[in-house]
């Protein structure tokens, strides 16, 4: 049985979609085989994500388009407006979030 990727995509979930690989191409990300894309069910979000990549890209109902990242250590969600928002936060924070965090940093 083959599995047709758009069959999940209807109306302006394409639309979403197409935002999401746009900004996935400024980012100067790629696309490979660990390339995953879908809608949430519960928000209503088009999302692409990929192993290789620190975070995954979503575009709201509201076509606005971010860069999510989750916490390893608790889950926390954050967005920013460019991947490299995200890669430098990713880089701060490696062992654990500013949700998570349980000492003090100091500069």
């Amino acid at each position: 049985m083959e599995y047709n990727f758009f069959e999940q995509f209807a109306g302006a979930d394409l639309d979403r979609l197409s935002d999401c690989l746009t900004a996935i191409r400024k980012a100067g990300l790629t696309l490979d085989k660990h390339t995953m894309a879908g809608v949430n069910q519960s928000s209503g979000n088009v999302w692409v994500a990929n192993e290789a990549w620190v975070g995954c890209v979503y575009c709201s109902i509201g076509f606005d388009v971010q860069w999510s990242y989750s916490c390893r250590e608790c889950g926390e969600e954050f967005d920013f407006d460019t991947y490299a928002e995200l890669e430098a936060f990713e880089e701060a924070n490696t062992d654990d979030c500013t949700s998570c965090r349980t000492e003090e940093v100091t500069a």
